[in-house]
């Protein structure tokens, strides 16, 4: 991740970065690790976008750490068409593209045992659930209910009589012969 840090004095407003980035807004900046809104800064980039100038609404308090970093997103920026003929310049800005949002995600700072052991609950935890809804569904409760409600429709239709014969004109119902 292509990222520079600053520590505020209370004054300064203005901070330049040195990488490069495809459009503004894949400039990010974070405030002691809070994300601001694009609305809290500018960015003034270089003509040929490999920095610029970050420039906030409002100066940092003294001792605060600043980060510019950025962070493409991951978008679909060119559309090939089947029957066009394809820019190289075009497909090249593409791969350049790809390749920095890839270098991105490689060098986010993983901890693999924490990772591991997060994986590790969870998975514990997936398959308690699992076991549970097997259990209920496996005995007691869906099965029950199914099976009462088997019994009701079984004591309504024998009510009725068969669907064959013609029901009782009494009542005005019609089940007959379907």
């Amino acid at each position: 991740m292509y990222k520079i840090s600053y520590v505020g004095d209370g004054e300064n407003t203005e901070f330049s970065f040195s990488f490069p980035f495809f459009q503004e807004a894949d400039i990010k900046v974070s405030i002691d690790n809070t994300v601001l809104t694009t609305s809290q800064y500018d960015v003034n980039p270089n003509e040929d976008f490999s920095g610029g100038t970050v420039v906030l609404s409002t100066a940092p308090e003294p001792g605060k750490n600043i980060d510019i970093f950025r962070q493409v997103s991951l978008s679909r920026v060119i559309d090939y068409q089947p029957t066009a003929k394809i820019n190289p310049e075009d497909l090249n800005a593409d791969f350049n593209f790809l390749l920095a949002a890839l270098q991105d995600i490689r060098t986010i700072d993983i901890d693999l045992a924490q990772w591991a052991n997060v994986h590790d609950n969870l998975l514990t935890k997936v398959d308690y659930v699992i076991s549970t809804i097997e259990d209920k569904l496996s005995g007691g409760g869906v099965l029950g209910l199914y099976y009462n409600l088997v019994s009701v429709l079984d004591e309504l239709i024998n009510d009725y009589g068969s669907v064959d014969e013609d029901a009782d004109d009494d009542n005005n119902d019609d089940y007959g012969s379907i």
